[in-house]
């Protein structure tokens, strides 16, 4: 009874002290990535989107236009600036080819060149092409609540189900009230932080809740940051299949 009454007490302190009720169980780690997944992931999504580069030194901004169907396949467009407008990217699979105006020529971008950084951005080619469900790619464990962003957050650690997936472990935190994710940070085999992610910005679109704003930082580079906005974004589209054929590289 006197064991009891000094674990009320100690959870009435932590009350007051915190100001955040005390939760009585963990959160169901998986059932929430799975709950992430469904208001972010689509069959097939068209965007219309900015990159806004900073290196440190000079800010540029690629505009482009991006069709992405399930995990395999994506296109995307590029519109602006003049140096860059014209480049177009084809994922296929486990491939990507890159046309550029400038050569005229096609290349494919395989292996480590994948994991490069895209036309000077804190992203790599991956990064830009990806989209996939993680709770299909990774098992996720509850580490704790943080708060981030004014917001309690579950911050979730994900261990990825093959050896092949990128990268191979992931830290999310995640409002559990709305499934939203406010930050992500993924790391290499060997445990090193590699990029973190900033989601902002989030708006009702149809049925989900979709972040118009991700801010990528390369942890291996300083004083660096891309931006990412999403000025448009369509969810479930009928997409020609032109758009995922090597043709539609040519001029």
């Amino acid at each position: 009874m006197i064991a009891m009454k000094n674990k009320i007490v100690f959870a009435l302190l932590c009350f007051v002290i915190s100001g955040t009720p005390v939760v009585a169980e963990e959160i169901n780690a998986q059932k929430l990535l799975e709950q992430v997944d469904d208001n972010l992931w689509a069959n097939t999504k068209f965007i219309t989107g900015r990159l806004i580069i900073d290196n440190g030194r000079k800010v540029r901004t690629l505009t482009q236009d991006s069709w992405m169907q399930g995990v395999d396949r994506s296109y995307s467009h590029y519109k602006s600036p003049a140096r860059e407008k014209g480049t177009k990217m084809l994922k296929i699979g486990g491939k990507l080819w890159m046309y550029t105006p400038r050569t005229d020529r096609k290349i494919l971008i395989a292996g480590h060149l994948l994991r490069q950084s895209m036309m000077g951005s804190d992203l790599s080619y991956e990064d830009m092409m990806e989209d996939h469900k993680l709770s299909h790619s990774y098992s996720a464990i509850f580490e704790n609540f943080e708060d981030f962003a004014s917001t309690r957050c579950a911050v979730l650690h994900l261990v990825a189900r093959d050896k092949e997936t990128t990268y191979q472990t992931r830290k999310v935190w995640i409002s559990p009230e709305n499934q939203r994710v406010l930050k992500e940070e993924r790391f290499a085999k060997s445990g090193k932080l590699l990029k973190r992610i900033v989601f902002k910005d989030y708006e009702r679109i149809g049925s989900r809740q979709f972040p118009r704003t991700m801010i990528f930082r390369d942890m291996l580079k300083e004083n660096t940051k891309t931006t990412y906005k999403f000025d448009v974004i369509e969810f479930d589209v009928e997409i020609p299949a032109k758009y995922f054929s090597q043709s539609i590289l040519k001029r």
